[in-house]
């Protein structure tokens, strides 16, 4: 029996080592082959130790562009402030441009609105009390009563229009009755006559056409059409004038219609004002998000650079032997 289990116990251990046989035979049987193989020589960069993201989170061309062209990110800067400094991940920097691209356009627009709402008031508030046949009227009467009404060939025509009519203070109507191109002859002849009777130099305007941006802005601005309000004869403070023919030109005569169509025109120029420095801002803005832009990819170009050729020069070698 003893012989029996002695004999089966060596039957086991050959066919245990007969079964082992080619695999150790296929692993050391040439050791040279086997590293030559099995050997990985990798050279390691830093790119190797920051994380690869896969195909499915690599950026599209465009902003693959605005990180690596410095043109392309200036560019895109400047048509959307803050969009180069988002495709380089400045999240800050690009925030605050296009935070302030919007305020500005947002304050533009809301200027400009409003100074088309006050000049609607001014120009309807100037209709109904500044006319033409008005200031026509007391043209005629300042140079009869300043004696020059002679020196002036084109005055009797324009009384011919003037006479025996009254002011509507309704545009359509008013100018229908006084020619344009015999309005302004007359102004070009007609002298400035201070208080003390002396003439000085020919009025310095001529009436636009009705309508227009200058004409609104002349009849509140230049003491020449102060008589052309409904309310002249009075100053400003409401006291009757001494004469309203020999005026001191200075803005004392002028009624109180004069100043407050002045103070209409300067509300809504104002805001337009606003609503052009806005633009100025943006368009300052769009520049100095463009170079930001372009500076921020310039810079990182020139790390990746440095980076490269410091561990281009050194590489390291990592061999695996299975």
């Amino acid at each position: 029996m003893t012989r029996i289990f002695s004999y089966s116990l060596v039957f086991l251990l050959a066919s245990g080592t007969l079964a082992a046989q080619p695999l150790r035979k296929n692993l050391c049987s040439d050791p040279v082959k086997t590293e030559n193989r099995f050997s990985v020589e990798t050279p390691l960069t830093m790119r190797d130790f920051r994380y690869q993201g896969g195909r499915s989170s690599s950026p599209s061309g465009l902003v693959q562009a605005m990180r690596t062209k410095p043109g392309v990110a200036l560019l895109s800067s400047g048509l959307i402030p803050g969009l180069g400094q988002a495709a380089n991940s400045k999240w800050m920097r690009a925030g605050a441009y296009f935070l302030a691209d919007a305020i500005l356009l947002a304050v533009h627009l809301r200027s400009r609105q409003r100074a088309k709402e006050l000049q609607q008031q001014y120009e309807q508030f100037a209709d109904r009390n500044w006319s033409v046949v008005t200031y026509a009227q007391w043209l005629v009467d300042y140079h009869k009563s300043n004696g020059i009404y002679s020196q002036n060939e084109h005055i009797d025509e324009l009384e011919q229009q003037v006479n025996g009519r009254h002011a509507a203070y309704n545009p359509d109507i008013d100018w229908e009755t006084v020619d344009l191109q015999t309005l302004r002859e007359v102004e070009r002849h007609t002298p400035f006559i201070t208080p003390d009777g002396t003439a000085g130099n020919n009025f310095s305007h001529f009436m636009p056409e009705y309508g227009s941006q200058q004409y609104y802005e002349l009849i509140s601005k230049y003491y020449q059409y102060g008589p052309g309000w409904n309310d002249f004869g009075i100053d400003r403070r409401g006291e009757p004038l001494d004469s309203q023919y020999q005026l001191s030109w200075n803005g004392e005569d002028m009624p109180p219609h004069f100043f407050e169509g002045a103070s209409l025109a300067d509300q809504f120029n104002d805001k337009y004002r606003v609503a052009g420095n806005m633009l100025a801002y943006m368009l300052l803005n769009h520049v100095v998000s463009a170079f930001d832009a372009f500076i921020t990819v310039k810079i990182n170009n020139n790390r990746l650079e440095t980076e490269s050729s410091l561990f281009g020069a050194r590489q390291f070698i990592l061999k695996y032997h299975f």
